[in-house]
């Protein structure tokens, strides 16, 4: 049977107008061109080309075979842009399979995105079933457990813990002598939230130490409602999830007894496919899942699920200022640009930050031991790879919450009163800056391995000590497509030229975080005037503005635009997944966007911030992260002896940053100015 894969390559010869041209532009090598022009001809038993020197001409067969191969080409083509287009709709229909603890979050939850998504339908199951029981019967499978779930397919994605307390009605505790002692519950009448009966039993009290003991429970049962009535119903004491009894034990229902001990606290898993190959619908769904269940575990704030964080580290945990590098295990690359950006507008930092953060007084010192429960980060950058290492290299636990950009500040915002979170990793040093302005930030801190910072990280780190840098990127390069530019720009002016008349797009510095920095160093290095004369000249010349810098991508992949203003990050992934695209990397540099960590300025866990710092300031750590995020890990590390991806930027590649008091004090007006011209 006739290579399909052999006949699309014909066609592309014959658009190139030859054998060395389609090479080039196809990124293959010529031989492999040539091998498999052979295989065709042998294959239809005929001479399709006629080469003399330059000369190129099609014999009357290949002239046929190509008019074929030519429609085969674009049926191809079109029925792959209809895919796509397919899997970026909001549409269509999502199965999810939920837990009995998180089904009356369902009703609100599952009104609000059909009624935002008309053409979206969903399918729910309340079950407790494991994940390969279900296989591939659902699309997302949301999970309250504490025991180990079974292998799937599914990626495991932890959401939040919450702690298992033990309640009961005035007359069950009157029944079981009021138990002062985990051990006192063996012989009471126990109800436990499990597959199956857990002998013995793992106590934590406040000092830490672990008390064990053998329960003869009545009930075992995966229903909290189950569980809850029948605690009700005076049938005994309930170990269940602390948010299945919150609303019984602040009405007084239900009574809480050893509150100085804590059994092990459930994970909160949300089980998905691969991210890559998530529709935009299914990852929209999941991440509003996981974002409804988080919020919902936290409501109450971070409960307590241990014993106090010690001040000094104890001997069996690794001390992040002096740790021996951790073996790194890549995770294998999609290549897919970053889509975590921000889809929220992004007001100013002043704005979105400001009001809400002098509401809130001055910060307060730093307690002066860490407060009980998990670390909480907020982060808009590596998705899924900080919790599992940072709890196995340093003993220590962390929840983490990631959105985009600008829901990140929304929320800080929101929460400036009474703020939720410890640590906070940010891809704009300028957010920073602001924050620190508004007295959010902890200053001063002293993390034991600051010396680890190399000259990028002395750079941008801050004299008041409120964030560190961990990572230096471009927040534009030009990137452009190989097979439709054939003389590329070389400076940013070239793309006034009018052959690139409606073929340059870039994110919008009002909503794509990233992009903010970009327009601001533009601003900064040239002046107001200059500045505004450069992308008034692009504007003329049809510059288009898309949301973020993934829709950005995806235009320059499908040949939408020929040329993009566009992050390293997501330049160097496109460039990775072979597409024919190619980086133009300026002479006098391209703008940059520093990324960094601070602590809370009010934060209950200061040591614990402080470890997560020291953590992050690890060459090993960043080696982690440059490895296990394929477009996030794309960054100039910040510390001594980490390793940088190959597959970036080339090394000594010069990076030009907007001061952060300038992006922060001008941030308002550019963006304003950006916008009206955006709009004529």
């Amino acid at each position: 049977m006739l290579d399909l894969n052999d006949l699309r390559l014909f066609v592309h010869i014959v658009d190139y107008q030859g054998i060395l041209k389609a090479a080039r532009a196809l990124a293959l090598p010529k031989s492999t061109i040539s091998r498999r022009l052979a295989s065709l001809e042998e294959s239809l038993r005929a001479r399709l080309i006629v080469r003399s020197g330059e000369d190129f001409a099609l014999t009357p067969v290949g002239a046929e075979v190509y008019a074929h191969g030519l429609a085969m080409v674009e049926a191809a083509r079109r029925a792959e842009e209809r895919l796509l287009e397919a899997r970026r709709e909001i549409g269509g229909n999502v199965s999810l399979s939920v837990c009995d603890l998180f089904a009356p979050l369902l009703p609100e939850l599952l009104a609000r995105i059909t009624a935002a998504h008309p053409r979206l339908a969903l399918s729910v199951e309340i079950a407790e079933r494991d994940a390969d029981q279900i296989g591939d019967g659902f699309d997302l499978v949301l999970r309250a457990h504490h025991w180990t779930l079974r292998d799937s397919a599914l990626v495991q994605r932890r959401v939040a813990r919450n702690p298992l307390v033990v309640v009961g009605t005035r007359a069950s505790l009157d029944r079981a002598g009021h138990p002062a002692d985990p051990a006192d519950l063996a012989a009471a009448d126990v109800l436990v939230y499990g597959l199956a009966s857990t002998t013995p039993w793992s106590f934590r009290g406040e000092d830490g130490s672990e008390t064990g003991v053998a329960l003869a429970p009545r009930l075992v049962s995966v229903s909290v409602a189950l569980l809850r009535e029948a605690a009700l119903a005076n049938a005994g004491l309930a170990i269940v999830p602390e948010i299945a009894v919150r609303e019984d034990l602040a009405a007084g229902r239900l009574l809480r007894t050893l509150p100085g001990f804590a059994a092990p606290p459930i994970a909160v898993t949300l089980l998905t496919p691969p991210r890559r190959l998530m529709s935009a619908t299914t990852r929209l769904v999941a991440d509003t899942l996981a974002e409804a269940a988080k919020a919902h575990a936290l409501a109450a704030g971070v409960p307590w699920m241990g014993p106090r964080i010690p001040l000094s580290r104890p001997a069996n945990v690794v001390q992040t200022s002096c740790a021996a590098p951790t073996p790194v295990v890549p995770v294998a690359e999609d290549g897919c640009p970053n889509d975590l950006e921000s889809e929220t507008t992004m007001t100013p930092i002043l704005k979105a930050v400001g009001a809400a953060a002098l509401s809130a007084g001055l910060a307060s010192a730093a307690l002066a031991q860490d407060a009980t429960g998990p670390l909480v980060l907020y982060t808009n950058d590596f998705e899924g790879v900080v919790t599992e290492r940072f709890e196995a290299d340093t003993g220590r636990e962390i929840d983490v919450v990631q959105m985009s950009g600008g829901e990140l500040l929304a929320r800080i915002a929101a929460e400036a009163s009474n703020p939720q979170w410890d640590a906070l990793i940010f891809n704009g040093s300028y957010v920073m800056h602001g924050l620190d302005l508004q007295e959010q930030l902890l200053r001063g801190v002293t993390p034991a391995n600051l010396d680890n910072l190399n000259e990028i990280g002395r750079t941008y780190l801050p004299e008041s000590l409120s964030w560190f840098p961990i990572g230096l990127s471009s927040s534009c390069v030009m990137l452009y497509r190989t097979d439709l530019v054939e003389n590329p720009p070389a400076t940013f002016e070239d793309l006034a030229d009018p052959r690139f008349n409606g073929m340059v797009g870039m994110a919008d510095p009002a909503v794509a975080a990233p992009a903010y920095p970009c327009v601001a160093q533009f601003f900064h290095a040239r002046g107001f005037e200059d500045a505004q004369g450069l992308f008034s000249s692009l504007f003329e010349n049809g510059l288009r503005v898309f949301r973020t810098n993934g829709p950005v991508g995806r235009a320059i992949a499908s040949g939408d635009v020929s040329v993009a203003l566009i992050t390293s990050q997501v330049a160097f992934s496109l460039k990775a997944t072979g597409a024919p695209v190619e980086v133009v990397w300026p002479e006098e540099g391209a703008p940059g966007s520093v990324r960094g960590v601070a602590i809370q300025a009010r934060t209950a866990r200061p040591e614990g911030a402080k470890a997560f710092v020291e953590w992050l300031l690890e060459p090993a750590t960043q080696t982690y992260l440059a490895q296990a995020v394929p477009s996030d890990g794309l960054f100039e590390p910040t510390v001594v002896g980490a390793e940088r991806r190959a597959d970036g930027p080339p090394e000594g590649a010069v990076y030009r940053v907007a001061p952060d008091a300038f992006a922060v004090e001008h941030e308002e007006a550019i963006k304003t100015w950006f916008a009206d011209q955006a709009l004529n």
